[in-house]
């Protein structure tokens, strides 16, 4: 097994992941919240783009948007929960992408 592969196999059995991968296939058999889950995905875009542009009144209109739908998905159960282990494993995989990039570095100095 490569070093590529090892860090694969070490991230897909990690617990959080795990855990994660199981409650996005209950929350994937929700109609009702994958609905909800793509306006989200979708206000996201908006107001992305409007911060982008800055429009002032577009973004204050979209992030109340956004607020409000990120409120009604996070009422359903175990979504403070899938939404705690999306940002944990955000911040696990910038953590393994800074390390490789670390890495890469101090080969390219020597």
């Amino acid at each position: 097994m490569n070093a590529r592969e090892k860090l694969i196999h070490m991230i897909e059995e990690n617990e959080e992941i795990q855990r994660y991968k199981r409650i996005e296939e209950i929350i994937n058999h929700n109609q009702e919240l994958k609905t909800k889950f793509n306006e989200l995905k979708s206000v996201q875009k908006q107001l992305v783009n409007a911060k982008h542009i800055g429009k002032k009144e577009a973004i204050d209109a979209f992030q109340a948007q956004y607020d409000a739908l990120y409120e009604a998905i996070e009422a359903y159960p175990l979504m403070s929960d899938y939404l705690a282990l999306q940002s944990d494993i955000n911040d696990m995989i910038q953590t393994v992408v800074n390390i490789l990039e670390e890495g890469l570095e101090k080969d390219f100095d020597k």
